[in-house]
């Protein structure tokens, strides 16, 4: 999942002034980095920066942030990246308003999202607001910006044990929610997916092309969206 978003990212990203805000350790900063004419990384994690700067080193800037206040003047980025970060932040509306500002005319937002319409849908421990597909149309549209709405990873597409499997771990997922049960950090989290899927592939400090498999995505229509695990919302601003 990290390196589709991070491949459709990477063709926007293309000779364009990029910014991505919740950038992390900056997994994807490289990838990102090698195609901008410009990219700053930023992030709300003392902890999580200082990994991404302890990799890079001078090679991209990645500053400490907050996505509702951004400390850039108006239309300076042709292209803004929010990988599954948005349901962090305490005001989404003031972020969204940013992010529309700092955007050049013809500029592209690009979020990345869990579904919260999927079945077995839980939610982050320190989540804040999960947007919908029409959640996400309502938002960004009445901020002037043209909205188009992708599914990536169809919930059907599992086959073999995983979909027989599926409505189990689906059953699962939901418990511990109600239960109060999944973990509060990613180290526990990570814990919890490994007793359930086996091990998990190692995620380097930074992505290199070829690292995984590109998901397809599907146009999604106005409407709840139940099929897909992730949301890839592009919202464009006019000329």
């Amino acid at each position: 999942m990290m390196y589709t978003r991070y491949l459709v990212g990477m063709r926007l990203a293309a000779g364009q002034r990029v910014l991505e805000l919740g950038c992390g350790a900056g997994q994807g900063v490289g990838l990102l980095g090698a195609r901008a004419r410009r990219l700053v990384g930023g992030d709300y994690s003392h902890e999580l920066l200082r990994r991404g700067r302890s990799h890079y080193g001078g090679r991209f800037p990645c500053v400490r942030l907050s996505a509702d206040r951004l400390p850039f003047r108006d239309a300076v980025f042709d292209v803004v990246l929010f990988f599954e970060a948005s349901y962090y932040v305490r005001d989404t509306d003031a972020a969204f308003d940013e992010a529309a500002r700092v955007l050049a005319p013809g500029g592209t937002l690009l979020l990345v999202n869990a579904n919260p319409e999927r079945p077995d849908f839980i939610r982050s421990p320190h989540s804040v607001t999960y947007h919908t597909s029409d959640g996400f149309r309502r938002a960004l549209g009445g901020r002037g910006l043209h909205v188009t709405v992708e599914g990536a990873f169809a919930i059907t597409e599992a086959t073999g044990r995983r979909s027989r499997l599926a409505p189990i771990l689906g059953l699962a997922r939901r418990m511990l929610e109600t239960l109060h049960l999944v973990p509060r950090t990613l180290r526990g989290r990570a814990r919890l997916k490994r007793l359930v899927y086996g091990k998990l592939p190692t995620v380097p400090a930074e992505l290199r092309e070829g690292f995984g498999t590109e998901a397809p995505r599907v146009s999604v229509s106005p409407g709840a969206v139940r099929g897909y695990k992730v949301l890839y919302v592009t919202a464009r601003k006019p000329r």
